[in-house]
């Protein structure tokens, strides 16, 4: 046995092995850093077809990070289609981005994102009326979905945002098992349903109006925080969504040029019940609307819109998971503090 020999090729497989883990670590940082440092392509989406201009939906726009993202596709050269479920609020929005963009059309879309038709009713809680809203307005009806396709047919939309979405409040906090059927489905239907059935409805026109963009926003809860658990599985849904959807594009050979871009948000100002100002890990929802739609053009699936965020990211899935559920836990005991002061 040639020990001599046998120790010299031992320390040549080493090395390769650390050769090609510094390789790997070094090609991951060229490509974090590209995600980052490359300019925005949004301009690409912004073409006329058929003579006509092109347009963005963005869903929940009424405010935060979806009023956001329809200040800056209008600044991009889109007219933008304003959804949400208050006509009032939309329109106080839709007056100020038409004094600010005078040059751009703006439209209004009326659906309420928590309403998506279910197969079975969910059962009536005894002592509670499910007449009324808990505002004491009427009940929505169902989203019809044919109806929100057909309402935007006439338009060269080229756009889709799905933003809307967000936990279940009074309260914010609370666990599984206190969690109704009524609560845990509204908020499914939210962050899951309603984004995955308008992909469907109006990815037809999106083909069509090619290229075209569908950005899905989630959330970096969707690591996993606790009595928010069916906010943060339904944002994991949305992702896993948008990476399916590519596949199954390509698979079909029906994706034509649409690009799906799944985008995680953290913490920004205008979150209902984080009320600090804007700095490095918490901008505001105008900067993290901006930071999402540079990311657009490239292909990039899946990616954290915001680079503050993005460090937040790296830096959890660094943690052992012991270390995860502490920081979690404590978190999530803060931002509970924090919401009982504010309701």
């Amino acid at each position: 046995m040639n020990t001599a020999a046998d120790s010299s090729r031992l320390s040549g497989v080493f090395a390769t092995i650390g050769l090609l883990t510094a390789a790997i670590a070094l090609t991951r940082a060229i490509q974090f850093m590209s995600i980052y440092l490359l300019p925005s392509r949004i301009t690409r989406y912004a073409h006329s077809t058929n003579g006509q201009p092109p347009w963005a939906l963005v869903t929940g726009a009424s405010d935060g990070i979806g009023r956001g993202f329809a200040a800056e596709l209008a600044k991009q050269g889109f007219n933008v289609v304003l959804h949400g479920r208050n006509h009032d609020k939309l329109s106080f929005v839709m007056s100020q981005l038409q004094e600010r963009h005078p040059d751009r059309s703006f439209r209004i879309l009326i659906a309420d994102a928590s309403k998506v038709a279910c197969l079975n009713c969910i059962r009536p809680v005894p002592g509670q009326s499910h007449t009324h809203e808990p505002d004491g307005s009427a009940p929505a009806p169902p989203t019809d979905f044919d109806a929100l396709r057909t309402a935007l047919d006439d338009l060269n939309l080229t756009v889709l945002v799905n933003n809307a979405g967000g936990g279940a409040v009074n309260p914010t906090f609370l666990s599984l098992g206190e969690s109704s059927e009524a609560r845990i489905t509204g908020n499914v239907s939210l962050n899951a349903l309603f984004p995955l059935h308008l992909t469907r409805a109006l990815l037809p026109t999106l083909r069509r109006n090619s290229p075209s963009l569908v950005v899905n926003v989630s959330s970096l809860a969707d690591n996993g925080l606790p009595l928010l658990v069916s906010y943060c599985a339904s944002k994991r849904f949305l992702l896993t969504m948008t990476e399916a959807v590519v596949r199954e594009m390509k698979l079909l050979g029906k994706g034509g040029d649409v690009e799906l871009l799944g985008v995680r948000v953290g913490k920004t100002t205008n979150t209902a019940y984080f009320t600090e100002k804007p700095s490095f890990f918490t901008p505001d929802s105008q900067t993290m609307a901006r930071a999402t739609l540079e990311k657009a053009g490239y292909g990039h699936g899946i990616v954290v819109g915001y680079w503050g965020h993005a460090l937040q990211h790296l830096l959890i899935k660094a943690m052992p998971l012991w270390v995860k559920d502490r920081a979690f836990i404590a978190a999530v005991q803060m931002e509970a503090a924090i919401d009982r002061k504010t309701t």
